[in-house]
Parts: structure tokens; C-alpha cells; sequence
């Protein structure tokens, strides 16, 4: 049996997700705001916006944070993430046809970015690593693939 993975996503990946637990509160606020009159119950609807940030930005962001583990070994790539459902995936290396590393405009202002996986099934990210982290990763992974296509 393969052993868990143990290596974490980066701290600051859980501002990362407070972030944008955030953003989708501020949407809710405005959308219940806008919607308020035409609901049944008026202001009792100002509440989910309320829930929306506890749970977006305080709960999810540790939780998703606590559980988010990952491993690169010589023959394959294991990932476990979740925040109810625990998802467990393993990728071998010679399916991996290449890699790289994206950055959107809140990874760029935290210092972080994400490897991007790709096979022929599709792509699989490790996301929310410290920027060079995050390109060493790519390299080791870029060079895994290379030797195991050797073989």
C-alpha cells in the first residue's frame, strides 16, 4: 500500500482561499442586498452572506489548508485534497506528457503559483506552492517524466 503524502501546500495558501471566501461573501451581499424586496422573509436573507463568510473565510480556507497533501516519488505523482470528501490521486509519471506553473493576479500579489499537471486524461493542479517552490517542483516532475519515458 502507498503511504499518504506528506508534504503541505504552502501557509499562505489559506489567505489565498480567505481571499476569495471573501470576494463570494462580498457577491452574496450585494446579490441578497439587490434581491432583499423581492424575497419572502426580507432582512432574515441578509443572513446568508453572514454564513457565506464564516464558512468561506474562516472554516473552509484551515480546513481545505489541514488536508491538502501531496508527494512526488521516482514513478508517480500523490495528491489528497478535500474539504468533505477526501479525493486521493495518483498519476503515474510516465503518463505525464508535460508541466507547468500559472499564476493569477492574487497568486502574484501572495507569492505564490500553482504546477499544472497535464496527461492525455487531462490536468490535475498542486495549487496555492510559493512561487519557487513552485518552479522547482516543475523542473523535478519535468525531469521524472523525461526518465521515465526513457525506460
Amino acid at each position: 500500500m502507498t503511504p499518504e503524502p506528506s508534504r503541505h501546500l504552502s501557509p499562505t495558501a489559506r489567505w489565498l482561499w480567505r481571499a476569495q471566501g471573501l470576494l463570494a461573501a462580498i457577491v452574496a451581499l450585494v446579490a441578497t442586498g439587490a434581491l432583499r424586496s423581492e424575497l419572502p422573509g426580507g432582512s432574515i436573507w441578509l443572513l446568508l452572506p453572514v454564513a457565506a463568510f464564516l464558512i468561506g473565510v474562516i472554516a473552509v480556507p484551515e480546513l481545505r489548508w489541514r488536508r491538502w497533501r501531496y508527494e512526488v516519488r521516482d514513478e508517480e505523482i500523490d495528491l489528497r485534497h478535500g474539504t468533505v470528501t477526501i479525493t486521493r490521486t495518483l498519476i503515474p509519471m510516465l503518463r505525464v506528457q508535460h508541466v507547468d506553473t500559472t499564476r493569477g493576479l492574487l497568486d502574484q500579489v501572495l507569492g505564490l503559483a500553482t504546477v499544472v499537471v497535464h496527461t492525455a486524461a487531462g490536468r490535475t493542479t498542486i495549487p496555492a506552492l510559493d512561487e519557487h517552490d513552485a518552479g522547482q517542483l516543475r523542473d523535478h516532475i519535468a525531469t521524472l517524466a523525461r526518465t521515465a519515458d526513457e525506460l
